[in-house]
């Protein structure tokens, strides 16, 4: 039985949307083709040629897949210019497994949570009030990822729900399976395994006519990947909203770079602010020693504690006061502690002991 698809073609161009020539689309590689590590690109590629998706899932999940569906194939152009939106692709198997599936360029502190919690959201919306749990299907999350999440993990790393010790599975209804391009190996794999490699090898050397050549001489359906790939580079509308969405990305690492290089600044700022009002503490510290004698351990940590402002103000009294009173002050105030003050003899009154 033939698969079933029930994907439509790519989304019409939209009217209100101003036209990029494609001469006018600035692309890095020599090929002139769209990155497909574009998230934008990355799900139209996949919805275009459903087949392609089954394809890549297969290889990821180690099983064969009869038909999917996709849910959600269309990309809005307003939400290509919002970098809060990711573009997945929600799919839906015929053995009833629901599946999320997204490339990302870039690393937040955030993404191990946002996956968790897609799969958890897709998981949950299987049911509706006063269905039953034994309804419930496996839920698949797969995220591409250009910036490796973990170091020392392989190219294709799964999380699942296993007790921490003895490793054994909870269940397997809930997985995220991470595919970090960097660690994209130099082997002969096969199987399953070598589904994976030629997506990896395509998404990191798809500038690379030769290994375009080589991966669609390997396997057909790679061949389908070169084909689609190059044809959304000759679309007008897929070159617009890829520029738009790279702009963004571009916009977002100026603007995360930017806010990592202030945090530094006020940070430096602040450790000199701070080093700056220590400093001026163990002076004032050591000019009352040497006019008053050695502090208490009150007085000691009430100068410590002070603020800049008030070490300023008790600096500019204590070579011309005439005890050590004069220059802290009642220390009973707001409950902080009596300045001890005697006379010792040879000592001057007031000093500290």
């Amino acid at each position: 039985m033939a698969d079933v698809f029930p994907v439509t073609g790519p989304p019409q161009p939209d009217p209100g949307v101003p036209f990029v020539p494609r001469h006018q689309f600035e692309r890095d590689g020599p090929n002139d083709l769209l990155d497909p590590t574009l998230d934008v690109v990355f799900k139209r590629m996949l919805t275009r040629e459903p087949e392609l998706l089954r394809h890549m899932l297969q290889g990821v999940l180690a099983r064969p897949i009869r038909s999917i569906t996709v849910i959600d194939a269309d990309i809005p152009g307003q939400d290509v210019r919002d970098r809060r939106v990711v573009f997945d692709v929600r799919v839906v198997f015929d053995d009833g497994t629901r599946t999320d599936v997204e490339m990302q360029r870039t690393n937040t502190v955030a993404l191990p949570s946002r996956l968790l919690y897609y799969g958890a959201r897709d998981y949950v919306d299987q049911l509706s009030r006063g269905d039953g749990y034994d309804r419930l299907t496996p839920t698949v999350v797969v995220a591409w990822l250009v910036e490796p999440l973990f170091s020392g993990l392989p190219l294709h790393a799964v999380f699942e729900m296993r007790e921490r010790h003895s490793h054994i599975l909870l269940c397997d209804q809930l997985s995220i399976h991470v595919l970090q391009l960097s660690a994209l190996p130099t082997s002969d794999a096969t199987g399953y395994d070598a589904v994976v490699e030629r997506w990896a090898r395509f998404f990191t050397r798809f500038d690379d006519d030769a290994e375009l050549d080589c991966l669609a001489a390997e396997d057909p359906i790679m061949a389908l990947a070169k084909q689609t790939l190059e044809d959304l580079s000759q679309d007008p509308e897929t070159c617009r909203l890829a520029r738009w969405r790279e702009q963004e990305i571009r916009l977002y690492e100026i603007e995360r770079v930017a806010g990592r290089e202030q945090a530094l600044a006020d940070g430096r700022a602040d450790g000199r602010a701070e080093g700056r009002a220590e400093g001026r503490a163990e002076l004032l510290l050591v000019l009352l020693d040497t006019r008053f004698g050695p502090l208490s351990e009150a007085n000691h940590a009430r100068v410590e504690a002070a603020s800049p402002e008030q070490v300023e103000a008790w600096a500019k009294r204590v070579l011309t006061a005439g005890s050590l009173e004069e220059v802290l002050g009642p220390l009973h105030v707001r409950g902080a502690p009596k300045v001890v003050t005697h006379t010792r003899g040879g000592d001057p009154p007031g000093r500290d002991t």
